[in-house]
């Protein structure tokens, strides 16, 4: 059975976000002044698009991609493939920073890509190799949540990682001596944090 959607919390921060840009015009012009102006539109909403696009879609990137580097860390992927996407994710929220250092105008854009991001993001279990190679590289497919045959399938990929990780930690530390058994529990600890 289907729960009932609570539209409240959506349709307030909507809300919100309206007035804010209501209340802050970009870059302290009043909005009566905005339309009143005798430019053309098209040079009105290109300057709505830089005040406010700008930073959401840099908000928004830097988000999807900090979420998509931890889920790839979690598949297995290497450190080459997640570094560029925290350097790009890392960027993007700079760029974002960047665009609203000229006043509050760009904020409410920021907060929209932001929300936007993390709501999309929180929808997506996992990411798994759909078994065809690009380039040499294995493709990737986002699961989302409502995907239970595939989120079963990852379940079963990832007990069976970790039953094979187990069972060479186990064949390692039968031929292993004490001292090495020893500074192989040391580090574990250490990377443990204990």
């Amino acid at each position: 059975m289907n729960k009932p959607r609570n539209y409240i919390p959506p349709l307030l921060a909507l809300g919100v976000f309206a007035l804010l840009i209501a209340k802050f015009p970009p870059f302290q012009i009043t909005w009566h002044r905005f339309f009143e102006d005798p430019a053309p539109l098209a040079r009105k909403v290109g300057f709505l698009l830089r005040v406010y696009g700008v930073p959401f879609c840099m908000s928004f990137f830097a988000i999807v991609f900090m979420q998509m580097q931890g889920r790839l860390a979690m598949v297995g992927a290497t450190a080459s493939s997640i570094f560029p996407l925290a350097l790009f994710g890392s960027a993007g929220m700079l760029a974002a920073f960047r665009t609203m250092s000229s006043g509050v105008g760009g904020v409410p854009g920021y907060a929209m890509g932001f929300a936007l991001a993390y709501t999309i993001m929180s929808r997506v279990h996992s990411i798994q190799p759909t078994g065809r190679l690009l380039m040499g590289r294995p493709m990737l497919r986002i699961v989302w949540r409502g995907e239970l045959e595939a989120q079963r399938a990852a379940a079963a990929r990832f007990q069976a990682r970790e039953a094979r990780l187990e069972s060479e930690q186990r064949r390692i530390s039968m031929s292993t001596s004490n001292s090495e058994k020893n500074n192989a529990l040391s580090l574990r600890r250490a990377e443990a944090g204990m």
